[in-house]
């Protein structure tokens, strides 16, 4: 049976169906199986059937609101993708088409960003595929260049077509101005009747090339708005040209004597004046991800049965051989094989310093080689490296909006329509005062142009990507705009240990020989023991050796004990180091934060070796620079009291805890933000995953484990802490930035709607203080894609070159 209908109501469903039995053939279907299939006949309600069910979860059928949103698959059942949306106008291009898309079945969610043309759309791949989403925008008269990146070329076309067209209406617009002066001019001196007659026809037919071609974008959006149902901002600019053309060209036939003709044209040239700017500025905040495009090489010279042939990077794959030569990218990451070079990684890293690459060392895809040729076997597809995924972190952030984004177009949407009946009470007043229609439909015009919210809607996505495109640029790498408020409002950090604060490698720091015994002779006869340990500490002894020019003998009989050190002889004597029961007797050690081993030969403790890893030589500054504003600081760590409480006291941290488990982490988040704490986490490990997700804003090094960067909203893409308080300087610039674009915003629209209102601005100077707002907006938002954090700069160089001599080798006293 079907489910109790009304009248005109569908059958299965219950949706209007306009008078039919069913609303959609869908409907028709899934009712005519399950009436075959014998499901019905049991009087059971066809909505509580699996079919029907199903058949929602694919969009077969049609569905109440309330049913689609409950319909909606889990995430994991879900893609996402990044489109390029070329000819947005405004921020209200960017809400239609966002309105437009969340109205398909199957899409789950949808942002998008005006300042960055991006789209970000969430999907069920079941039910809608890709090309119906790209369809659904190019109806609505935009163009999609593709989900590959920044569509550069496209970008390009866009602006050369609008600067064509605004060269053509500035033409115009000074040749309608100067036949005007006919007009004023008869005021003063005799102008014939023939003349006077025929002029506002030359005029008529220099502004309509004007409206028709140059104004052509402005009304194509409008219209397309109103075909949605949408009053958008480029319809208070429609209203006021067409408004001003089409009661002038109505004068022009009745013999009149008031034409706006060169205000039509006014309008139209410096709203596309306006829009030219904004498309350069667009350009130039988004500059950050079209270099990191352009860094992509699109071959790589494969190296096969000895042989050189070039590849697409497309196909190369993990394991695969290429070369590199001086000056080329290097096409994937991979891990050195043969041959040295300077690998600059600035675009990625953010640092400024050529880094030397050889055997065993990781490049990163997109790198360049300077001095060298290098032989690479990837360790990643070109489309899985780490260029590739900041590519796409970055395109998902520029493509997000933060909550005062989404306040600001809700503001700019109930904005106009109100606009629109101002205007028309604007126009029945002065008439009601006796003004006369030419003056009140100036004033009324005024209204509308003045009014138009263009720098509302700019106002915050254009400084949120240009500060995107900064952070970008400095190796701060942010997967969400909200990132960017949630960083400014950090009262607290909490900082991992071991390879975060520290480089998280063991170092030789001292070595303590006893009287009469050198130190040179132990570091050469303990790393010869030690070269066949496998060790931490075996390494850096042998490190240290090597780094000294020392030759190592070699080794018999060597000997691992469990628990206690390794013994060998080396050079015909016994030698050991271990800790204290491979020598007993030793003194405690001292609490100085390090790790003793004590080593020596023929039974006789000869020295002892201090261990620890080194602190970041740019931790101590960080840690000053944050205490300076205002944000408490914590290590945490799994590592011993002494040990902690060292490197904290180190860098200058005033709280810490040590011994602690990853849950511990989580526990000292929870205290602080029961302060009232916006809390940060910074970490590397594994460990620090759950930490990280669970913090207000987490902070993963690029040199940790690919979980920690997954659980992190923000990554420091190069292994640097200093980078933190850029983050924190750049998200508070953001902020004073988004407030000042705000505050001229409104300031220029309040002034002018109260201006306009009283009759005392007419049409040109309200386009042209339409025309300024902008670009004060733009050019405040600017700053930010030009800024260079400047006060943390100087630090910042210093880190990025080698460290001291005296910090790289251990005392030997």
């Amino acid at each position: 049976m079907s489910v109790d209908a009304g009248r005109g109501q569908c059958r299965l469903c219950g949706l209007d169906a306009g008078g039919e039995e069913f609303c959609c053939p869908g409907c028709q279907n899934v009712y005519a199986i399950l009436e075959e299939s014998g499901a019905l006949a049991s009087g059971a309600d066809p909505r509580d059937t699996d079919l029907f069910r199903r058949s929602l979860e694919m969009g077969l059928v049609a569905r109440r609101p309330a049913a689609a949103a409950a319909a909606r698959p889990p995430a994991e059942e879900t893609r996402e993708s990044v489109l390029h949306v070329t000819g947005m106008w405004c921020a209200a291009c960017a809400w239609l088409i966002e309105r437009a898309l969340l109205s398909e079945n199957g899409v789950v969610a949808a942002e998008v960003m005006f300042a960055s043309d991006l789209v970000r759309i969430r999907y069920d791949p079941r039910a809608v595929p890709p090309g119906r989403l790209r369809g659904r925008i190019e109806r609505l008269g935009y163009g999609v260049a593709g989900d590959d990146g920044p569509a550069t070329d496209a970008s390009t076309r866009i602006r050369r077509d609008l600067l064509l067209r605004t060269g053509l209406a500035a033409f115009l617009w000074l040749n309608v101005m100067t036949l005007s002066l006919i007009f004023y001019v008869s005021y003063f001196e005799t102008v014939s009747e023939r003349v006077r007659g025929l002029m506002p026809f030359v005029l008529m037919a220099l502004t309509a090339p004007a409206i028709l071609y140059s104004g052509w974008p402005v009304l194509r959006i409008a219209a397309l708005g109103l075909r949605e149902g949408v009053l958008r901002m480029e319809s208070l600019l429609a209203l006021g040209i067409l408004a001003a053309f089409g009661y002038s060209s109505a004068e022009a036939f009745r013999g009149g004597r008031h034409f706006y003709f060169d205000t039509a044209c006014a309008l139209i040239t410096m709203v596309l004046a306006g829009k030219l700017i904004e498309a350069g500025a667009k350009a130039r905040t988004t500059r950050a991800v079209a270099l990191l495009h352009q860094m992509m090489p699109r071959k790589a010279r494969v190296l096969a049965g000895g042989r050189e042939r070039f590849l697409a990077v497309e196909q190369l794959a993990p394991g695969a051989r290429f070369l590199v030569k001086p000056g080329e990218r290097i096409p994937a990451d991979g891990v050195v094989e043969e041959g040295s070079s300077a690998v600059d990684e600035s675009l990625l890293t953010g640092e400024s310093a050529p880094r030397s690459r050889g055997p065993g060392d990781s490049v990163i895809g997109g790198s360049l080689a300077v001095s060298g040729a290098l032989t690479v076997r990837a360790t990643a597809a070109a489309g899985e490296g780490a260029l590739a995924g900041m590519i796409r972190t970055v395109g998902r952030a520029l493509a997000s909006r933060a909550s005062i984004e989404h306040t600001v177009d809700r503001v700019s949407r109930a904005f106009v329509p109100a606009v629109v009946l101002f205007s028309a009470a604007v126009l029945g007043f002065w008439l009601a005062a006796g003004a006369g229609a030419a003056t009140a439909l100036s004033n009324a015009i005024c209204v509308l142009v003045v009014a138009c919210p263009c720098a509302l809607g700019i106002a915050t996505p254009l400084a949120l990507t240009a500060a995107i495109g900064t952070a970008s640029r400095h190796g701060i790498l942010v997967n969400h705009a909200a990132v960017l408020e949630t960083t400014r409002r950090v009262g607290a950090v909490v900082f991992d240990k071991t390879g975060t604060v520290t480089e998280g490698e063991f170092r030789l720091l001292r070595v303590e020989p006893r009287a009469g015994v050198s130190a040179a002779e132990v570091v050469r006869i303990i790393a010869s023991l030690e070269s066949r340990s496998e060790h931490a500490l075996a390494r850096a002894v042998v490190e240290y050796a090597d780094s000294l020019g020392l030759a190592r003998e070699p080794v018999a009989d060597f000997e691992r004990i469990e628990g206690a050190g390794v013994t060998g002889v080396v050079g015909g004597r016994r030698a050991f180091a271990g800790n204290r029961r491979i020598a007993p007797g030793c003194p405690e050690p001292h609490d100085g934060g390090g790790t003793v081993v004590w080593c020596g030969w023929d039974g006789e403790v000869k020295a002892s070796l201090v261990f620890g890893e080194r602190i970041r030589p740019e931790a101590a500054e960080t840690i000053r620079r944050l205490h300076g504003t205002g944000v408490e600081t914590w290590i945490v760590s799994g590592d011993s009291e002494a040990v902690t409480r060292s490197v904290a006291e180190a860098v200058g941290i005033r709280h810490w805890r040590a011994e602690a488990l990853p849950a511990a982490k989580i526990e000292v988040i929870d205290a602080l933000r029961a302060e009232g704490k916006t809390v940060a986490m910074v970490g590397d490990g594994i460990n620090d995953a759950p930490a990280l997700a669970h913090a207000d804003l987490g902070i993963a090094m690029s040199t940790g484990t690919a979980l920690a960067m997954q659980a992190a909203p923000m990554v420091l893409m190069a292994p640097k802490l200093d980078r933190i308080p850029l983050a924190f300087d750049l998200a508070h610039r953001t902020l004073r930035v988004i407030r000042l674009n705000l505050f001229w915003a409104f300031l220029y629209n309040i002034l002018g709607i109260t201006l306009a209102a009283a009759g005392l601005l007419n049409p040109i100077l309200a386009t042209g203080a339409m025309t300024a707002s902008g670009i004060t907006v733009v050019g405040l938002s600017l700053q930010l894609g030009r800024a260079r954090l400047g006060a943390a700069e100087s630090s910042a160089e210093a880190a990025l070159g080698e460290p001291a001599a005296p910090a790289r080798r251990p005392s030997t006293t």
